[in-house]
């Protein structure tokens, strides 16, 4: 039955797509983060529905199905965007044999970065940028209500472990936690009831997920972005209201085995996982300083081989010994080393100033709203909570190997959009009234 359904709305969603290129836009990022073949298990589990949209989307496109295009945008975040998935081809290149992942992390690089550089074609308009925001929320946070309703239908005892394409409870629980806040904006931008009843609902649930994945970063990070939208809230006591109400639930149904979890941060530097991870750090900075320009190649520190050659070999990180019972190839476990074992050291400069320019790209829009007042205060907040989101990123990400999931670059792209239709509203306004016939 369910498959039934799926081959219905494909056999809606396709022809929608085919009227109007920026319908197959938002279709195509939908069918990428809602991973529907997670859902379906008979015919319609062998559909690559990103692969459909994607063509269904070029097609319209060249068709000109649709109005208000605008060709790619040549400025900082699309430059370093392009040049970070060039330099990721000559690490994917050279890298060492026998990276059984290689060149699929790098093809989904590729798919990323382009999905990202048609953004500024598309999304040409607010209310384009309302419905792309609408998209990635109601896509990812679909997968958090799951989960927030099983968590309270369960009485606090349900585990949240996501689906096989965001990896395991602590990837989860990042892509909730970068959802949060745009959740957030849209509950307090929507004027139509129902939207806001909505969202509302979906904000408490997605929450209840990130704490049923019984991940202490995630933890940590809720903490940081919640602290962060209060503090940009214009609504502040609301906030506050909700915050305390959503403790108030998880305390009444979280386990004692989630506790006792939570607990285990203070004594961090005894667990057997986070001296993993500083084994993994040292062993990714070592293949980075005997490759500085191109890295090992994609996940080269989960190769054992490579694993053994390089952690006793020179490093960032002289002081962490890895230790003897540590097994061979594991995941970098950070965003930053990931990357910097992967691309060398140009790959990581790369990806960092990929990340500083979109925090730049806010202040910039945040500097540009301010002397419009209300008029441009919807993008204002929209600037800070995409901040927000790559800031859980940025957080949470430092204890995770997810530098090449496509969210957070979708949201550096999406500042970026913001930004430029910022410029030009002001430019426009600026522009004197023709003179009298």
């Amino acid at each position: 039955m369910r498959d039934l359904l799926v081959f219905g709305a494909v056999l809606l969603f396709v022809p929608l797509g085919f009227s109007n290129a920026f319908i197959g836009y938002l279709l195509w990022g939908w069918a990428g983060l809602i991973a529907m073949n997670s859902y379906v298990h008979g015919f319609m589990g062998a559909v690559p529905f990103v692969q459909l949209f994607a063509l269904v989307t070029m097609a319209s496109l060249l068709m000109r199905r649709g109005d208000r295009f605008e060709r790619i945008e040549i400025n900082r975040t699309t430059v370093l965007m392009m040049l970070f998935a060039v330099h990721g081809f000559f690490a994917a290149l050279f890298a060492y044999p026998g990276l059984d992942r290689n060149w699929e992390l790098f093809g989904n690089l590729v798919k990323t970065v382009l999905f990202c550089l048609l953004m500024p074609v598309f999304v040409t308009s607010r209310y384009r940028i309302h419905a792309m925001v609408v998209m990635v929320v109601l896509a990812t946070s679909f997968h958090g209500a799951l989960d927030g309703l099983k968590f309270i239908a369960s009485g606090g005892g349900h585990n949240a472990r996501g689906i096989a394409k965001f990896g395991d409870n602590n990837h989860f629980a990042m892509v909730l936690l970068m959802v949060l806040p745009l959740l957030y904006y849209l509950y307090q931008i929507s004027s139509r009831k129902l939207a806001k009843i909505g969202f509302a609902v979906l904000l408490p649930l997605t929450a209840f997920a990130v704490v049923a994945t019984a991940s202490r970063g995630a933890l940590i990070g809720l903490c940081v972005i919640v602290f962060f939208i209060l503090m940009k809230s214009r609504n502040r006591m609301i906030g506050i209201v909700i915050v305390a109400i959503s403790v108030a639930v998880v305390v009444q149904l979280a386990p004692d085995s989630w506790s006792e979890r939570m607990e285990t941060i203070k004594t961090a530097k005894e667990d057997d996982s986070l001296l993993g991870r500083f084994g993994a750090w040292r062993v990714s900075s070592s293949i980075a300083l005997s490759n500085p320009v191109f890295g090992g190649g994609f996940r080269a520190v989960q190769s054992s081989a490579l694993w053994d050659s390089f952690k006793d070999g020179p490093t960032l990180l002289p002081f962490i010994e890895v230790a003897p019972s540590s097994p061979s190839g594991l995941a970098a476990h950070s965003i930053w080393f990931e990357v910097m074992g992967d691309m060398g050291f140009i790959g990581f400069l790369l990806f960092v100033a990929l990340v500083a320019n979109a925090f730049l790209t806010r202040r910039e829009i945040l500097k540009l709203t301010k002397a419009r007042g209300p008029s441009l205060r919807w993008a204002s907040d929209l600037a800070d909570m995409l901040g927000a989101a790559l800031l859980a990123f940025v957080v949470t990400g430092s204890l995770l190997s997810a530098a090449y999931f496509e969210l957070p670059y979708i949201f550096l792209i999406l500042m970026e959009v913001l930004k430029q239709h910022v410029r030009k509203t002001v430019a426009a306004s600026k522009v004197p009234p023709p003179a009298p016939a």
